[in-house]
């Protein structure tokens, strides 16, 4: 969820230590200190185009801790989901150019196009026509209501209405990422124009992935499959990083924070607490070959499940009945089985024994660590309905015919 990573991102904590977990409007402890407020500490000029302020659908002023400015294009919007990359730069590149002789800069942009509506310019509407993938033809027209349920389904038709097929709604995902990618490449040209790009760490990562029909789940990043978990984090400085080299390790959000401190070269002060990322430097460089054997996920906004995942297995615990219908616990192979279909826990009970024991272990270490309790107890934020749109019409329809 967009809350939880955002905050995972910006303080090098794991939710388990910070205890966001969804998107209900919680006041987030001052004693969390964002990397924003940590670099202005150490001289840093530092500036966001972004809207995470209002996420929640309530003003939260800890995502604005630390700017010297705050700039949200969004703010005299209804809502910030119509937000395009090309007001994100409108505001971002002006900044870039008053401050390129300004020797430490931090500019932080978030980008809402790949994000439901996937509102698409006329060019990238065209582009996303041209150049979509094929799929299965019974989903050309399929109406949304066969295969969403509420309230998903309401959220997602107040913006579509009935209008596209989840083909086409697919389509204009594809789009709005041609279309970040435009605008990313317009930001990278403006620092070269500048004489910036060289030395300027910039540092690409999503927040979660997106569900585009995979397990049933349509348009929108709950679960905690690889959809959703498996996200681009893309790191380019010229001059301190190697070029076109890919790593293979797993890492995690938390890990961000760690990572830019040092290559900007700042020192941990007292404040901050312990940090549960890992700089990522010693992988970069090739002086250390592995990183983390495995990764804990959470989530509590439609569903309340955890997971952990290697680079071989993805296990998922189900903490509460599943609305798609999916049991407890869900053991993958992600080698011989990458899109997660085949759930094969009793195929392989010494592999999901010793899965299950290092999550539950992972769980209680880290709530007796930091003295909590654990943040799942407090629910998911919004309950989905166990039936589609279509197959409660059904049931409602018959219902009526017997005189209810």
């Amino acid at each position: 969820m967009i809350q939880s990573s955002f905050v995972t991102m910006m303080t090098g904590k794991h939710p388990y230590h910070h205890g966001i977990v969804n998107m209900k409007p919680l006041k987030i402890p001052n004693k969390l200190i964002p990397l924003p407020l940590y670099l202005q500490k150490t001289g840093y000029k530092t500036a966001a185009v972004d809207c995470n302020h209002r996420i929640t659908g309530k003003y939260n002023p800890w995502f604005k801790r630390g700017y010297d400015t705050y700039l949200d294009p969004s703010e005299k919007k209804k809502t910030h989901l119509n937000l395009t990359a090309q007001e994100i730069n409108q505001c971002a590149i002006p900044w870039i150019r008053k401050h390129r002789n300004e020797k430490n800069t931090f500019l932080f942009l978030h980008y809402w196009d790949p994000h439901f509506p996937y509102i698409t310019e006329e060019e990238f509407t065209k582009w996303s026509e041209q150049n979509a993938l094929p799929t299965n033809n019974h989903e050309e027209d399929i109406p949304m209501k066969v295969v969403s349920r509420e309230p998903l389904y309401s959220f997602i038709k107040k913006y579509n209405g009935d209008k596209h097929s989840p083909q086409k709604i697919r389509q204009n995902y594809d789009g709005t990422v041609k279309q970040v990618d435009q605008a990313i490449g317009e930001l990278v040209n403006t620092l070269k124009e500048t004489n910036q790009y060289e030395d300027t760490l910039i540092l690409l990562v999503s927040d979660h992935g997106e569900s585009l029909g995979e397990h049933k789940i349509y348009f929108d990043h709950h679960g905690l499959y690889d959809q959703t978990l498996h996200v681009p984090f893309i790191l380019s400085c010229p001059a301190k990083l190697p070029k076109k080299k890919r790593i293979t390790e797993i890492c995690q959000h938390e890990d961000i924070f760690p990572t830019i401190c040092q290559l900007a070269n700042v020192k941990s002060i007292p404040q901050l607490g312990k940090i549960d990322g890992k700089s990522m430097m010693s992988i970069i460089e090739g002086k250390q070959k592995k990183f983390r054997s495995f990764a804990v996920s959470c989530e509590a906004n439609w569903q309340l499940k955890r997971s952990i995942r290697t680079k071989n297995w993805k296990l998922i615990q189900s903490l509460e009945q599943d609305v798609y219908g999916n049991p407890k616990w869900e053991l993958y192979n992600l080698q011989q089985d990458p899109k997660e279909t085949k759930n094969v826990v009793n195929n392989h009970p010494k592999i999901f024994a010793s899965l299950k024991r290092t999550l539950l272990k992972w769980v209680q270490h880290n709530l007796s660590q930091y003295k909590l309790r654990d943040p799942l107890r407090i629910g998911i934020k919004v309950r989905l309905h166990r039936a589609t749109v279509a197959e409660e019409e059904k049931v409602k329809k018959r219902l009526s015919e017997l005189g209810y």
